[in-house]
């Protein structure tokens, strides 16, 4: 079970919630959310993990991934919100910098994102 996983789950059982009322607020199945809780779905979008986490007061959580996530420039939270970004691939974003700069609008790292994916060919 990774990281995450785990946090999901104890930090549910800690709201006394049960899977179904937790993916009734995200907004997923119940199937779904057991899938996360068990570490088999990985590949997240970064609006899930912005749910789950603000849903389970895991945002701030120095132990978590949103520490990670917690250096993201707005302008690329807001790209990888409207995109749905991996957090993987949202994580990777938030690291590349060019002579110190990164981009400075959504629209930059839309841009910055798909030259990325076109010169790996996903």
């Amino acid at each position: 079970m990774d990281e995450f996983a785990k946090k999901v789950r104890d930090r549910r059982l800690q709201e006394k919630l049960s899977q179904q009322e937790l993916a009734d607020r995200v907004g997923i199945s119940r199937n779904y959310l057991s899938q996360i809780e068990r570490g088999q779905a990985t590949n997240l979008s970064w609006q899930l993990m912005e749910k789950l986490t603000s849903i389970l007061g895991l945002k701030g959580d120095p132990t978590g991934i949103q520490a990670e996530m917690a250096d993201i420039p707005p302008t690329l939270a807001e790209f990888a919100k409207s995109a749905g970004l991996p957090p993987d691939d949202l994580i990777m974003l938030a690291g590349l910098k060019y002579r110190g700069q990164q981009p400075t609008t959504p629209e930059k790292w839309e841009l910055l994102y798909n030259v990325i994916k076109m010169t790996v060919g996903k």
